[in-house]
């Protein structure tokens, strides 16, 4: 079960967090691929652009990672890594314990414009253990919310 456990976590949070890492984005840019993020979902609506995020290419600016997740930690979209749609990532935990997916939940039901959210991961080049920071928001009209990572130092 331990074993289980470290490598779902370890999947998770590389796939949960690669995102802006290789392209260094900032705090701002993530921020605002969030907001383009849940403008796309208000216009086409959730289904659509669950797929949308998976597959189009504007969904992967300067190597940004949208991640469209329900608020019981089921990964509906990942626009770098589909291989993550349909997991439940809920009771995932970081490197240190940190029951990160918990927090983002926690994070968008607290706070209506969203919030940053630090946790660790092991980058899946590099397999260095790194700081990350998740934007979270939550989806208007939808029991979900967006999700954006870049590295916690930017």
């Amino acid at each position: 079960m331990k074993l289980f456990s470290r490598v779902a976590t370890l999947l998770v949070a590389s796939v949960l967090s690669v995102s802006a890492w290789a392209a260094g984005a900032t705090k701002a840019e993530a921020q605002a691929q969030s907001s383009a993020a849940l403008a796309h979902v208000k216009k086409v609506g959730p289904e659509q652009a669950a797929k949308d995020f998976n597959t189009a290419a504007e969904w992967k600016i300067k190597g940004i990672n949208i991640n469209f997740v329900d608020m019981k930690g089921v990964v509906l979209a990942s626009s770098l890594n589909e291989r993550l749609v349909g997991k439940n990532t809920y009771e995932s935990k970081d490197p240190n314990g940190k029951e990160f997916v918990k927090e983002f939940i926690a994070t968008v039901q607290r706070d209506k414009n969203g919030g940053w959210v630090d946790y660790q991961f092991i980058n899946p080049e590099t397999k260095k253990l790194e700081d990350r920071a998740m934007f979270v928001r939550k989806v208007d009209g939808f029991d979900g919310f967006i999700a954006v990572a870049i590295s916690s130092s930017k």
